[in-house]
C-alpha cells in the first residue's frame, strides 16, 4: 500500500460490518473531515476497469463512486450511502407491488441499464435482482452491486466466469452463451414477476398486463428477447395506464396531448339538446377509440388479432379493418341518436 492510499483510507473510521462474504466485505464508515457516511467495499475478484468506468457516469440511479483504491489483493471502494430499503425488504414487507408501481420502478431501471448498456465498451450488470435495488428515501431507484458485471466483448463466444443468483440469472450465464444487455433484460422479467405476484415465474406466472413482457424477457432463446432496454421501456410505457402523450415525458407530446384531450372534453359540453350531447359522446369514444390503438394504450396491440402480427403488411391491414369498424358502429350510433 502505498502512502496516498493509506493517507485516503485513514479519513474513513469504519462503524460497522454490514455484509461479508467470500468475495466482498461490506462496511459503514464515516469521513473523519466531513463527518459524512459512506459505504466502503472490499473486493477480492474485481474488475478495476468496471469501478472507473461507473465512477465516471452522473446518474441519480447509481450510488457516486468517490474512491477506488487497491490494496494489496483487494480493490476498496468508497461509494456513496442511500438511506432507504431494498426492494426485497420491500417485497418481504408487502408480499408483493402494485403494477404501476412495479412498471414505474422498471422503466427507471431501463434507464440506468441503458446508461451502462451504452457505454464503449458495455457493461452487463448481470445479477439485476430486488436486493440489488434500492429505493431511496425521496423515492428515487437505485442499482447498486457491480461486483460480478462484466464488458461485453464482440466476438466472444462464451463468458470467462460463470455468475448470478440462480433463479434471476440467464441461460447464457451458466455456459451457453457469452452475456449482453439481453442478460440484463432476462432478469428484469423475472424480477417483474417476483414483484407482482410474490412468486417466481415458474410457480406461477403474472396474468395481467405485464405478461405478455414477461414471457418476452424471460425467452429461453436471447435472439427473441426484447433487443435492448429502450424497446422494453417503450413497452413499459405502452402498458402503462399513463395517457398517451405523457409517458415519454416529452415536454411538446405533453403540450400536444393536453390541447387533444381538452378539446375532446370541451366537445362534450358544446351540446344544445340531449341529443346533441350523447351525439358528442358517441363522437369522442370513437376518436378515443381509434387514437388509443394507434397509440398503443395500454399495449392493446398485442391483444388484438392481426395489430400483434410481426408482418407489417398484417398490421396495416388490422388498423384499416379496427379503423373501419369503429367509424362504421360510430356512424350507425350517430345516426341513431340525432333522429
Amino acid at each position: 500500500m502505498n502512502i496516498n492510499t493509506e493517507f485516503k483510507l485513514s479519513l474513513y473510521e469504519e462503524l460497522k460490518s454490514i455484509h461479508k462474504s467470500r468475495k466482498v466485505e461490506i462496511f459503514l464508515v464515516q469521513n473523519m473531515q466531513d463527518e459524512k457516511i459512506y459505504i466502503k467495499k472490499e473486493i477480492k475478484e474485481y474488475t478495476k476497469e468496471i469501478y472507473e468506468s461507473i465512477k465516471n457516469i452522473n446518474s441519480k440511479n447509481i450510488p457516486k463512486i468517490y474512491e477506488i483504491l487497491e490494496n494489496e489483493d483487494k480493490l476498496i471502494i468508497i461509494e456513496e450511502f442511500i438511506n432507504g430499503d431494498t426492494l426485497q425488504t420491500i417485497l418481504e414487507k408487502e408480499n408483493k407491488l402494485k403494477e404501476s408501481e412495479v412498471i414505474k420502478y422498471m422503466i427507471s431501471l431501463c434507464d440506468v441499464l441503458n446508461e451502462i448498456h451504452s457505454l464503449n465498451p458495455p457493461i452487463i450488470h448481470r445479477d439485476i435482482k430486488p436486493a440489488n435495488i434500492i429505493i431511496s428515501n425521496d423515492n428515487v431507484l437505485k442499482l447498486i452491486d457491480f461486483d460480478i458485471s462484466r464488458t461485453y466483448k464482440e466476438g466472444e463466444s462464451l463468458d470467462t466466469t460463470l455468475l448470478g443468483t440462480k433463479g434471476y440469472a440467464s441461460p447464457e450465464q451458466f455456459g451457453f452463451d457469452q452475456t449482453d444487455c439481453r442478460s440484463d433484460i432476462y432478469a428484469m422479467g423475472v424480477m417483474m414477476n417476483v414483484l407482482t405476484t410474490g412468486k417466481h415465474i415458474k410457480e406461477e406466472l403474472n396474468n395481467t398486463l405485464l405478461k405478455d413482457i414477461i414471457k418476452k424477457c424471460t425467452h429461453i432463446s436471447a435472439e427473441k428477447r426484447y433487443d435492448n432496454v429502450l424497446d422494453l421501456k417503450k413497452h413499459l410505457n405502452n402498458n402503462s395506464k399513463t395517457l398517451p402523450g405523457f409517458r415519454s415525458k416529452n415536454f411538446i407530446y405533453m403540450i400536444c396531448a393536453t390541447f387533444w384531450y381538452l378539446f375532446l372534453i370541451m366537445g362534450l359540453f358544446i351540446a344544445k339538446s340531449f341529443k346533441e350531447f350523447l351525439g358528442n359522446v358517441t363522437l369522442v369514444v370513437m376518436l378515443l377509440s381509434i387514437y388509443f390503438i394507434f397509440t398503443n394504450y395500454l399495449n392493446i396491440k398485442n391483444k388484438l388479432p392481426l395489430l400483434k402480427s410481426e408482418r407489417i403488411l398484417i398490421r396495416v391491414v388490422g388498423y384499416w379493418i379496427y379503423s373501419t369498424g369503429i367509424l362504421l358502429i360510430g356512424g350507425g350510433l350517430l345516426t341513431l341518436t340525432m333522429n
